[in-house]
Formats: structure tokens, sequence, C-alpha cells
């Protein structure tokens, strides 16, 4: 079946893109310049593309026809927006060609499948935004579209991440676009509080419930009573209470510690860990139950590592947010800052960059934020990867270091020639996996945790590199 896909553009650039797009599919596009001209037959298309300021006509226009949205803004609430309002999908512009052409080929599936009208959410008036997830990299805006899709559905929501990526931001945005947003919201830190007292934290207890009870205690749970709930660190919760917190997610009702009254509730449940919480169930420290009970719907957190330039974008941010609090004159970053920023693996992920930045403005003399104000953990560790000019490399101290030692082996060897690079990652990637192995004496689980994969994830990259287990 052929579809029928419109573009509404006067930008050539755009057309040139889509065009391409279009041609590599072996599919037709119809252009228009504006909505108004006469070659912008909505009614007759399967799939419109158009920009945001035309969304809302073509939906009044159509609410039945599927359309995908692009944009020369890449922020956060213009791409959630854009999904929950009904758009398949946000092309942030300038567009990447070979991106474009599986976003498009998703599209064209989806306007084949769908065959009942569209549900649309009215939108409303522009709330300041809560939200402050900076970044514009492929991974964040997978994220924003997950965001869009799940924040209006009444379901429970599970999102994982590394420490330091900003689970509690994305639980606030997923807040900030829920029907809930006007009704309470609390955090828990589930990891913060001690065994003991947490089950009276989450729902309460009564006058004489235990030692030191004097008074009754309304619980998280009752407090937030039509509202949302935020259980971070939930793959730290007792057995006990996670079986009293299974029952609550089933029947929306508990009991206060030392109570017999049943009370019902009505709370929207939003966990974030930081723990592979498939490994916990497996060792029977997480209730299977309850894991299918809290993953309806899952949020992937990406590390900062795997948002490309995002660094960068935060460090301009945090510089912004800190520069009047702290008192500085700091305006714009070197060109050997932003290497060093980009080059650091940053395992404290958004968090340890948030903390090096205001470090570096209390350090930072002038205008320009220069390499010698960071942290030295960062600054080292960053060099450690390559140096920033030639002649760094001829004179530092560390060129007989092992690492030096392999660079210099690579580059002198002809059988790595065009592929230092990937040769250099492999051997070094290989050394970290078999040390780590051999520290764990061979078991998979604790070796992946110490690296910070997945058992998935190191399994196959064992056999990549043809690692086998060698227990001690």
């Amino acid at each position: 079946m052929t579809v029928q896909i419109l573009l509404i553009s006067n930008d050539q650039t755009i057309q040139r893109a889509f065009s391409a797009a279009c041609n590599a599919l072996n599919v037709d596009i119809r252009i228009a310049r504006t909505l108004n001209a006469p070659e912008a037959t909505v009614e007759q298309s399967d799939l419109v593309i158009c920009s945001g300021d035309d969304f809302a006509a073509v939906r009044k226009r159509t609410p039945r026809t599927c359309t995908l949205l692009y944009g020369t803004s890449a922020d956060s609430q213009r791409a959630i927006d854009a999904i929950k309002k009904g758009a398949i999908d946000f092309v942030v512009t300038p567009i990447n060609a070979e991106h474009l052409v599986t976003q498009l080929e998703s599209a064209i599936r989806v306007s084949h499948d769908i065959r009942v009208p569209a549900v649309y959410e009215k939108p409303s008036k522009r709330r300041r935004e809560v939200d402050q997830i900076v970044g514009q990299s492929p991974a964040m805006q997978e994220m924003y579209k997950s965001i869009g899709l799940i924040a209006p559905r009444e379901i429970n929501v599970l999102i994982t991440g590394e420490s330091g990526t900003g689970k509690e931001l994305v639980a606030r945005a997923i807040l900030h676009h829920s029907p809930r947003r006007a009704k309470q919201f609390l955090a828990v830190n589930c990891a913060a509080i001690p065994e003991t007292l947490l089950e009276s934290e989450l729902f309460g207890h009564e006058k004489g419930a235990f030692t030191g009870a004097d008074h009754r205690r309304i619980g998280k749970f009752e407090q937030c009573d039509s509202g949302t709930l935020f259980l971070d660190e939930i793959g730290d919760i007792p057995l006990p209470t996670q079986a009293k917190m299974l029952r609550v997610l089933q029947d929306q009702s508990f009991q206060r510690l030392g109570g017999s009254q049943t009370i019902t509730c009505d709370v929207r449940i939003i966990a974030a860990t930081h723990q592979p919480l498939e490994q916990l169930i497996g060792e029977r420290k997480f209730r299977q139950d309850l894991f299918y009970r809290l993953n309806v719907a899952t949020i992937h957190v990406p590390p900062l590592r795997e948002r490309e330039v995002d660094a960068v974008l935060l460090a301009h941010y945090f510089v912004e947010r800190f520069r009047t609090e702290i008192d500085t004159q700091v305006r714009a970053f070197a060109p050997e800052t932003l290497r060093v920023l980009l080059r650091y693996r940053w395992p404290g992920n958004v968090r340890e960059l948030e903390n090096a930045i205001k470090a570096a403005l209390v350090m930072a003399r002038g205008p320009v934020l220069r390499p010698e104000f960071l942290p030295d953990s960062i600054r080292l560790n960053s060099e450690a990867i390559g140096p920033t000019t030639p002649v760094e490399a001829t004179h530092s101290p560390a060129a007989s270091d092992p690492l030096s030692a392999l660079a210099q082996q690579l580059l002198n060897s002809p059988a790595s020639h065009g592929k230092v690079h990937a040769d250099a990652v492999k051997q070094i990637e290989a050394a970290v996996i078999r040390a780590a192995l051999n520290r764990h004496r061979g078991k998979v689980a604790p070796a992946a945790r110490q690296l910070g994969i997945s058992r998935t994830t190191l399994r196959k990259k064992m056999d990549q590199l043809g690692i086998s287990i060698t227990a001690a």
C-alpha cells in the first residue's frame, strides 16, 4: 500500500533532506511551502510533516492524520510536548540524514498501522519549566519521547540509570507533564532511611506502635493521596516492606504500623534504581511480583559518557546557573577545557560534572574557564587518555607508562595503520575485563557490576574479545 506524504516547509534545506530520505525509502513526497498553499492537501495525506507552528492547524483539520514534526529547538519541553499532543516523532534540525531515514521509515510504518482516531489532549497553558533536563544527544531525544508517551498515562513508572544521571529530574518531568501535576509530589530516598524506620516513613504508625512512638504519624502514602510518590533507590527496600508495598500497588490500601484500620489511597508510583533489579530477584533480595507491578513502563537515563557533546551543554548550563551565586566573572570556556570535558569519562555522571564546574568557578580567575581551574582528579584522568598537543606528548613525564607504551606500539605498527584508536580501545577494554573477572574469581555478575555494565553486555564483549572464564 502506497503512502501519501506531505511536507509543509519553505526551507529548501529541509525540503532537500526529506526528499532525499523519501528517495532512499522509494516513496513519493509532496511539498507545500505553506499550509494554505494549493498543494497542502492535508486531508488526503497519510503522513504530514510540518513545524510545531503548523501542528495545531494540521491537527484541527485532520485529527486522524499521523504527523511528524521538525524544529530547530532540541530542548526537552518541545520534544515532550510534541509527543504528548499526538505527533509520531520529533526531528531535530539541523537534520542528520541517516537518522532521518530511520525516523521517517518508522513514521510511515505507524501511519499504515493506525486506523482509529488518535486521542489528543487539550494543550495546557505553558507552565514555568521545572524539569531542568539538559541534553540534545540522540539518547536524550529518545528519553524525551518516552517521557512524552508515559507521563499522561496513569501507570507506574520505573526509572533506571547510574547514580548521578538525574533520575529525580526525570521523575519531576513525568509529574510536570502528567494529569497529577497540580497534586502532591513527595520524594523518598529509600537508601537513606534506616530499615527500622522506612516502613513507618512510608505507611505511618499509630501511637505506641513501638518504643518512642509517642504520637500517630501519617506516612508518605497517606500524605500523597491523589498525588505522585517518587521512591528513589527502590532496590534498597527490605523484603518485609516490599510485601506491604505490593499490597498498596494491588489494592491501593494499607494499614499503619501498629494499627488495624485499613486506609485507602490513590497514589501514582515513580520508582528509580541504579541497581539491576532482575539480578536482585535472582539473589532473592527483591520480590519478582513487586518488580512487575513497578515495571509497567520503564525509562532509562543514559550515562553522561554515552551522551556525546551533552557534557559541554551541561557545563555551560551550570556556569549560567552558579555564576551569580559564586560571584565569578567566567563567561566562556577555553577550547582546551572543552576537550578535557569531552575526554573525561564522568563515572559520577551529571552530579560529578556539576560539582566539578562549581569547584572550577571558585578557583577561576578572569572571564575564561581554563583547564587548570578544573579539579585535578578530572584534568589528570582526562589527560591520561591522550595528550592535548604533540608538544605535551613529547615532554610528558608519563611517556614511559604502560598506556603511553601501548600508544607508541600501535602508532609504530603497520598492521594498526588506520585503526590505531579501535585497536587501543579493544586492548584496554580486554585488559580491564580480564582484571575484573580475575578479581571476582570468574563470576560474571559482580564483575559486571564493578564495570558498570549489564551481564548480557559483559558476556557479549567477552565473546567479541575472545575472553573465557577461568576461576581462581
